[in-house]
C-alpha cells in the first residue's frame, strides 16, 4: 500500500490566512499541518509516501525535500487536477491507495484505528473505497447503512469524514485524468462497494478559518 497526502488545494476557506502561505505549512501548535500528516504515514507501513502540489508549490516542495527528502512529489503546478484526478495520478496497479487530507490536526491517538481500518479493507477485497468515519459528532456529512455501507447521495447522515480513505489500485482506471472522487464514491455506492469504518478517536478538521483560529487558540 501506497499513501498519499492531499496538499494541493487553493486554501480559499482560509481567506486571507493563506494569501501567502499554503494551506499545509500553516503553524499548528508546534508544528505545520503538513507534518502531522507526514508524521502519522511515516508511522504506517506503506511502500511509499507521496504529497500533491499546486498552490505555492514551491513553499511545500523545499519544506518537504529539507524535513522529508524520502518522501514522493505528485507534481500539479501546470494544472490543477481536482481531488479524483490527484489521486489517480499516484494511484498505479500493484499498490492500493492510503488518502490523508492534510488539514486536519493528525495526532498519534488515530493510529490504532487506521492500522485496524488497513487491516480490515486488506481482508474484505470486495471493498473499493473504505472511508474513515466517526459518529459522536453533530456535523455529520456521510450515511452509514446498518451493514457498513456508505450511502451517497442521502439526506440521512448520521457520521462524519475523518479526512482518510483507502482505494483499491483498480477503481479510477475508467475515469478521466481530472475529475471530483465524489464521481467515483457516488458510482461505487450503486456498485455496494464504498464502506465506512468507525474510528474510535475523531480526528479535528481545520480545513477553514473558522475552525482553524478556534483550535489555535
Amino acid at each position: 500500500m501506497d499513501i498519499l497526502i492531499l496538499a494541493a488545494g487553493y486554501g480559499k476557506r482560509m481567506g486571507d490566512l493563506t494569501k501567502a502561505t499554503p494551506k499545509p505549512l500553516l503553524p499548528f501548535k508546534e508544528k505545520n499541518l503538513l507534518s502531522y500528516a507526514l508524521e502519522i504515514a511515516e508511522a504506517i507501513p506503506a511502500k511509499d509516501i507521496h504529497v500533491n502540489v499546486h498552490y505555492q508549490s514551491n513553499q511545500i516542495i523545499k519544506f518537504i525535500n529539507t524535513n522529508f527528502p524520502q518522501v514522493k512529489i505528485s507534481d500539479e503546478s501546470k494544472q490543477i487536477l481536482n481531488t479524483g484526478g490527484g489521486i489517480k495520478k499516484v494511484l498505479t496497479q500493484s499498490q492500493d491507495l492510503l488518502i490523508l487530507n492534510s488539514d486536519n490536526y493528525w495526532n498519534f491517538n488515530i493510529l490504532p484505528d487506521l492500522k485496524l481500518g488497513i487491516d480490515f479493507f486488506n481482508r474484505n477485497t470486495n471493498i473499493t473505497n473504505l472511508l474513515f468515519t466517526h459518529s459522536n459528532k453533530e456535523d455529520f456529512d456521510l450515511h452509514l447503512d446498518t451493514n457498513k455501507q456508505i450511502i451517497i447521495p442521502s439526506s440521512h447522515n448520521n457520521t462524519q469524514f475523518q479526512g482518510c480513505h483507502i482505494i483499491r489500485s483498480h477503481s479510477l482506471k475508467n475515469y478521466s485524468n481530472i475529475f471530483p472522487i465524489q464521481d467515483q464514491w457516488k458510482q461505487a455506492s450503486i456498485n455496494q462497494t464504498i464502506y465506512g469504518f468507525s474510528c474510535q478517536t475523531s480526528v479535528t478538521h481545520l480545513g477553514t478559518k473558522e475552525l482553524y483560529l478556534k483550535h489555535s487558540g
